[in-house]
């Protein structure tokens, strides 16, 4: 019954959406908007094809949500409003491209291709969700829409995270998502854009410094909730990072606004949670970091093994059925299945091998490096955004070192969105930038 109301859903609304926003700019931005929101809804709107739940791996089966099925619409109705417009293959589409044809290889080569097919799924829905927000925006959709969508963001996983926290009483909340690591990971990437985006966008009005403010805000009591040590350390960095490279457009009068209201949540923090972090920071089990180091071990030496890796979604597979990436496990030996190693750099190479980890650092340095440039160097509303979104890429990077959680569809989509986002808006400062006339430039009158 599920898969038929799903059926019915998609062939009603997915239509509906594309002649929507094919009819009207206004229409493209709210499924824009939607899109954005619909990312951190994680299992409140999603079904799964051929699902294999007890596997341990970051994917399994073929998944459809909502964010697909929004983004399908948006597409379709870009190429049919502006065909001739589109950046059809947008900033760092080869890599991208390459990177998704060397893990299509591995998982041919691999021995449970039907894991890596579920990833693959997943890569190439991510890359329609970023070619989305780049057209879209590209094509002269009001950027507002990001920003509302954001918002929706926030005011979500707040809210379950409070009722999570005090209604249920649950230790690390863990939001709309599957597990409570994921929720610090996503957030991180919001908060810093969301709070520069208020400070600088004068559009917004005194409103939108509160409303940005409030949901940034929001979200840090959120990844606080959950208890991770690195989450709560790189979401209080990108808020004073995001506070001071904002100082150069935002008004003096925002600027102490923001100042006080961080160090009233500071305080409020300290005396509602200040106990529990303490406790959570000092008395963490020794035996989650020693189980992170086994399991980095093993994908070191899967790494070393096939120059290809073990094949995308495999690691999982291959750690429970190949005895000699056993052997040093004692932690959670007692697992039938193992579960995936908590470092994203380490997990690329052992399922893709080292040729497989050059291009994903390829692809990350090249958007990192072209919207970091361009937030530093672009002193308009447009440079406070984009390097909000650097500086929650810049968590992305951090927490690739002690979790897996880059591979979330949640996060995984975000980091679709925000790409999308930064890219657009620092390709269009490089446009601007190439067609502005000298400003020097002078008439001067020719003899006849």
């Amino acid at each position: 019954m599920r898969y038929v109301a799903f059926a019915a859903f998609t062939l009603t609304a997915v239509p509906a959406m594309t002649m929507a926003a094919y009819g009207s700019r206004a229409s493209r931005g709210r499924l824009l908007a939607l899109l954005v929101f619909s990312t951190a809804l994680g299992d409140l709107a999603n079904i799964n094809f051929l699902s294999l739940e007890s596997y341990r791996g970051p994917d399994r089966g073929f998944e459809i949500n909502l964010a697909d099925l929004i983004a399908f619409a948006l597409a379709a109705a870009l190429i049919l409003r502006h065909g001739s417009r589109l950046r059809w293959l947008p900033f760092n589409t080869l890599p991208i491209l390459a990177f998704g044809s060397l893990a299509l290889l591995s998982t041919l080569i691999s021995s449970a291709p039907l894991y890596g097919t579920f990833t693959l799924f997943k890569l190439a829905k991510f890359y329609l969700i970023y070619w989305c927000v780049v057209n879209a925006l590209s094509t002269g959709t009001p950027r507002r829409y990001v920003w509302w969508g954001l918002v929706m963001v926030a005011a979500l996983l707040t809210g379950l995270a409070f009722y999570q926290k005090y209604m249920l009483d649950v230790y690390r909340v863990y939001a709309s998502f599957d597990h409570s690591n994921t929720v610090p990971t996503y957030a991180n990437l919001a908060i810093p854009l969301l709070l520069a985006w208020g400070l600088v966008d004068r559009s917004l009005g005194r409103w939108g410094t509160l409303i940005g403010g409030v949901a940034a805000l929001g979200l840090t009591f959120t990844v606080v909730a959950t208890f991770s040590r690195a989450g709560i350390v790189l979401a209080g960095s990108s808020i004073v990072g995001a506070l001071l490279l904002s100082s150069r457009l935002a008004p003096l009068g925002r600027q102490a606004a923001a100042w006080a209201g961080l160090l009233v949540g500071l305080l409020a923090g300290g005396v509602l949670a200040g106990d529990s972090l303490v406790k959570r920071f000092n008395e963490a089990p020794a035996s989650s970091l020693e189980a992170r180091r086994e399991f980095n071990v093993a994908a070191d030496q899967m790494a070393r093994d096939h120059l290809l890796g073990v094949g995308i979604n495999n690691f999982s597979h291959s750690l429970t059925h190949t005895p000699a990436y056993r052997e040093h496990i004692s932690v959670l030996e007692a697992e039938e299945a193992s579960g995936v190693a908590h470092h994203i750099y380490k997990l690329t190479a052992a399922e893709m091998g080292y040729v497989g980890l050059a291009l994903f650092l390829l692809l990350m340095a090249r958007f990192t490096l072209l919207i970091g440039w361009r937030g530093l160097r672009t002193r308009s509303m447009d440079g406070a955004v984009i390097s909000g979104v650097f500086l929650g890429l810049c968590t992305l990077h951090a927490s690739g070192l002690l979790e897996w959680t880059f591979r979330t569809t949640p996060v995984l989509y975000l980091f679709g969105v925000l790409m999308g986002v930064g890219v657009a808006l620092a390709r269009g400062s490089e446009f601007r930038r190439a067609h502005r006339p000298p400003a020097n430039l002078t008439l001067h009158a020719q003899p006849s």
